[in-house]
């Protein structure tokens, strides 16, 4: 997964054992994988795995890439307050993976939440199109993704996450498999047990040190430090009872002197 993901990930970790922080984890409501553009469109539901996939293939000398598997995940948010000072991150977990090309990657949009794992497939296109659209212009400005290629996938979705709390009561995502070369990715589904989940986490704050030294203004009182003025020249170790005088300095001259307490 690319840093940031490994960041959040083990941040989400560290507050989720922590008394300070409590992390709140909300795994997914419904989980499917749809096949696109393969000419056998299909909506698989209720399996213990989310297929995301690409297949590339040459034909006249140009590259054409089909979707055997593409992840489509819903998440209830019903009466989730996140704010700007929030984390949240999506984590999935897979089964197994080939990914021959070592760019290859996983992508991830936010899409409508009009359906549930019994709609079909006209409801799921309806709901994707939007998405579908950014996929196909390649914009990856407006896509998280994750390239590290270790089985735990971990994206950041706060900012998705407040957008869709404004508008209603579901999140959903679609995953989408880049690559120059067929690759395939099975993610554990919720059917599993272990399939995808919110985390969500306040952003740790640090406390400051109770006093901060810093240089004050020339017009201010500058504390300075006053031997005996009479004192020997000798090795000895400054005595303990040194004591800190606060004497007023003007900006035209600044002296020092050694004098006895």
């Amino acid at each position: 997964m690319d840093r940031r993901g490994i960041i959040l990930l083990l941040l989400a970790i560290v507050l989720a054992g922590s008394a300070q922080c409590v992390a709140t984890n909300i795994p997914a409501a419904q989980d499917v994988y749809i096949s696109l553009g393969t000419g056998n469109e299909m909506v698989f539901n209720q399996t213990e795995i989310l297929l995301c996939g690409i297949n590339v293939t040459e034909v006249n000398n140009i590259s054409v890439s089909n979707y055997p598997g593409v992840p489509v995940i819903q998440f209830d948010i019903s009466g989730l307050n996140i704010t700007d000072n929030d984390v949240a991150i999506l984590v999935l977990k897979a089964a197994d993976m080939r990914q021959p090309d070592p760019s290859a990657m996983v992508a991830l949009l936010t899409i409508g939440s009009d359906w549930n794992e019994e709609s079909d497939l006209t409801t799921f296109l309806v709901n994707i199109l939007p998405a579908w659209s950014i996929i196909k212009k390649n914009d990856l400005t407006q896509m998280s993704s994750n390239t590290d290629g270790d089985k735990i996938f971990a994206f950041d979705v706060s900012k998705k996450l407040m957008d869709a709390q404004k508008k209603g009561n579901k999140i959903s995502f679609l995953l989408e498999a880049i690559s120059n070369s067929s690759s395939e990715i099975n993610f554990l589904s919720r059917e599993s047990g272990q399939g995808p989940y919110l985390m969500i986490m306040p952003y740790p704050t640090a406390s400051l040190p109770a006093q901060i030294l810093q240089t004050p203004p020339a017009s201010q009182n500058v504390q300075t430090f006053f031997l005996a003025e009479n004192a020997s020249q000798t090795n000895e170790t400054v005595p303990a009872t040194t004591v800190l005088k606060t004497e007023p300095m003007s900006n035209e001259k600044i002296s020092k002197k050694l004098i006895l307490p």
